[in-house]
């Protein structure tokens, strides 16, 4: 990747180029701090926790170090980030083993190591290379070829299925030879860990080819071929299941693959022509509020490393996905944004757009501007609800205005819990229906089985909006219950939702906010960084706000709520309906405004939307 055109291209811009050069610095000064600090090893070893847990997820960042190291050596020649990364790769390579039963971390410590080594590979000795290469050999590359022999069998005999974006297959909780999970089933699965765990024996491969070429040539050959059941997650227009920072990281991660192997061998396998992967850099861009954080549904939380926009602005030439949002995390990775930054100084060319629905999933995402951190915005889930890393989470929302996330996603649990990938996750508060943004019937989780449709995606100069069948995911009959969201002239949000039939449960309108709340019957006044947002409820009529806790402990899904992450300072805005056997329709109308303006009473049912829109403003699509 970082090769001596990387350098000089580097070296050159950054006398012009402004934002190239404060990265250039941002790298000089992350290298010197690593300098003051302990090796990997050393900190690994210090830790309470036992070497092999280090593994599991490696907080270390091996891959930043190395790369910050390896690059700082590159630019300067000064010797001090050599040795320190000669020493860092000696004392991982030194390692008894890099622990293969936790293949993630493997796989991360497989990829800085060979990244780091092809770096600073002039600076060794001749032991050094060789106690390098017999680390990458044997700690990971023949651990991966046994890997991908059993995974061959599996996928023949019918064993394991590779996910698809549609109805994805889980990964079993055991295989016939009793073997285990994600560790060992990677190859053949789709999600993210098939991307990293792919990437780090690529580099690895690439980087021993010499002295290897057998091994090498067999790893590749696998590791291109079993890509394509990760990559598929990209399918079909770039949105991903696991949520945006899952998607960040894997993303990163293939764009370094395909960087490495169409440096050392002119060709990509044509990975980077899989479906939706051009579209990834809108989805990111979008998912991003105007505060700079993430819509993240699922196990996501609301920053992430958006390094790989770099990467996807030169690679498909879309100077417009390096405009970061205000607020929005500095990447951790710096020495890949300076290889793959285009010049910054270019006119970038706008792809965004207020209003954008990534069909796969069921997501939408509006806004009322662009570059504006106090902008409304919007983001809303639909979509099938089986991914790893899902939630049952169909029709929930966040919300921002002023600078503010009035609706916020909880975001990450706890992974520790028992089960919490496997028979027991959805018994969990933040991966239960009752955690999100979005109705409860009684306290029943929404049906894995279910996909939550976008019916109706409409852009009006002052009303954008869209409307999901919620039905399936609640086991109810199509058309029974059904969400509208619109952004109402820029400022005020409508959630809107019509249930039909008998309910012999009570009904719950959710909300989770990090705001104080004032309730006045119909009427709530969220309070945050100087903000406010009122919420009225404009139907049912005689329906009222109420807050409850979001504490575990204190509802249904409290399974050893000791250890489930405790909410701390989230509350619940709710709306009860009662029980009803009438057989008579219900709608749910919510209107937020934070500009002061008066709620339209009038209720539009959902069905009427567009015909609204087109008699107050001409369709734009037609």
């Amino acid at each position: 990747m970082l090769t001596d055109n990387v350098v000089e291209r580097i070296e050159t811009r950054r006398t012009t180029d402004a934002v190239l050069a404060s990265a250039y610095e941002a790298l000089l000064a992350s290298a010197d701090a690593h300098l003051d600090q302990p090796t990997i090893v050393e900190a690994l070893r210090s830790d309470t926790s036992e070497l092999r847990q280090s593994f599991v997820g490696f907080d270390q960042k091996p891959v930043e170090r190395l790369t910050t190291m390896g690059m700082a050596w590159r630019l300067t020649g000064d010797k001090r980030y050599a040795d320190r990364a000669r020493l860092e790769l000696l004392q991982l390579a030194d390692l008894e083993t890099w622990y293969p039963e936790n293949f993630l971390g493997l796989s991360r410590v497989t990829l800085a190591v060979a990244l780091g080594y092809s770096w600073i590979s002039e600076t060794l000795d001749d032991g050094d290379h060789a106690a390098i290469k017999s680390a990458l050999v044997n700690k990971a590359l023949n651990e991966a070829a046994g890997i991908y022999e059993l995974d061959t069998a599996y996928f023949d005999k019918g064993w394991v299925v590779p996910q698809r974006w549609v109805h994805p297959t889980p990964i079993p909780s055991s295989l016939p030879d009793g073997t285990a999970t994600a560790d060992i089933t990677w190859p053949v699965a789709s999600f993210n860990w098939n991307i990293i765990c792919n990437t780090g024996m690529i580099v690895a491969a690439l980087a021993v080819s010499e002295a290897e070429p057998e091994l090498a040539k067999q790893i590749i050959e696998s590791a291109q071929i079993s890509l394509r059941n990760g990559f598929a997650m990209f399918a079909p227009d770039g949105a991903w299941p696991e949520g945006p920072m899952y998607g960040a990281l894997a993303a990163r991660d293939a764009a370094i693959a395909i960087t490495s192997l169409e440096t050392v061998l002119g060709h990509d396998f044509d990975l980077s022509k899989s479906d939706g992967m051009a579209n990834f850099g809108d989805y990111l861009t979008h998912v991003t509020g105007p505060t700079g954080l993430l819509f993240n549904y699922g196990d996501s939380d609301t920053n992430t490393d958006l390094v790989a926009l770099t990467w996807l602005a030169s690679r498909f030439n879309r100077p417009d996905y390096s405009r970061r949002t205000a607020g929005s995390k500095p990447v951790s990775h710096v020495a890949l944004d300076l290889i793959w930054r285009q010049n910054s100084e270019e006119r970038p060319i706008d792809g965004r757009q207020n209003s954008f629905w990534f069909g796969g999933l069921g997501l939408v995402m509006m806004r009322s501007a662009w570059d504006d951190p106090k902008a409304t915005y919007v983001g809303f889930k639909a979509g099938p609800l089986r991914s790893h890393h899902n939630n049952l989470d169909a029709g929930t929302f966040v919300l921002e205005t002023n600078g503010v996330r009035w609706a916020t996603d909880l975001g990450i649990g706890n992974y520790h819990l028992p089960g919490y990938f496997t028979n027991k996750r959805f018994d969990y508060y933040r991966t239960a229906t009752i955690g999100q943004n979005t109705l409860v019937f009684g306290s029943a989780n929404q049906q894995t089985t279910g996909r939550a449709q976008i019916e109706e995606f409409g852009q009006f100069p002052d009303f954008n909006f869209t409307i999901a069948d919620l039905s399936e995911p609640y086991g109810r009959p199509v058309g029974t219950v059904r969400r509208g969201i619109a952004l109402i002239e820029g400022s005020a949000v409508l959630i809107q939702d019509e249930i039909e039939g008998n309910q012999a449960d009570p009904v719950f309108w959710t909300m989770h906010t990090e705001a104080q709340v004032s309730i006045d019957g119909q009427t709530a006044i969220l309070r945050k960084d100087g903000q406010e947002l009122r919420a009225r409820v404009l139907s049912p009529p005689e329906a009222l706000f109420t807050l409850r806790s979001a504490d575990p402990c204190k509802t249904p899904y409290n399974s050893d709520c000791a250890n489930q992450n405790p909410n701390s300072g989230v509350g619940r805005l709710m709306i009860d309906l009662q029980a009803q056997d009438s057989g008579a329709s219900q709608t749910i109308a919510v209107w937020f405004d934070s500009a002061g303006g008066t709620a339209d009473n009038t209720i539009i049912p959902l069905s009427d939307w567009r015909l609204h829109a087109t008699l107050s403003q001409p369709d734009p699509i037609e």
